[in-house]
């Protein structure tokens, strides 16, 4: 089956610590997070395109203000590790696309050489 695929990033700033964890990172520290979404799908809408990126774009931008500039341990209720947050943006995009639009995967960056990344197979 012949498929396309959409990417879109954004970037926030906030601060975690990583509970149970024995070393520096147990320690309140922040980052620079990086949120990539991949969809993919196979029907095109009459303008040519799978879905408009500044939709996609909305739909990212709407989960990562919620963490913008947070402490991400006093919002939310896991250990705020980059694969508990990929999964956990997966799921709230997920909820937010098109029936035809399926979200492929999400990675989540806290540093330019390390990510996380999630999908369903």
């Amino acid at each position: 089956m012949n498929m396309y695929e959409l990417n879109v990033e954004d970037k926030f700033a906030a601060a975690h610590q990583l509970v149970s964890y024995q070393g520096p990172c147990e320690n309140l520290h922040g980052h620079t997070w990086k949120i990539k979404l991949k969809v993919k799908g196979n029907k095109l809408n009459e303008t040519g395109m799978l879905m408009d990126f500044q939709d996609l774009k909305k739909i990212l931008k709407k989960i990562r203000d919620r963490f913008d500039h947070q402490f991400l341990n006093d919002i939310l209720k896991f250990s705020p590790t980059s694969e508990n947050l990929a999964k956990y943006i997966f799921e709230q995009a997920a909820k937010q696309l098109p029936r035809h639009i399926q979200l492929a995967e999400v990675t989540v960056w806290e540093s330019d050489i390390t990510s996380a990344t999630y999908y369903n197979d």
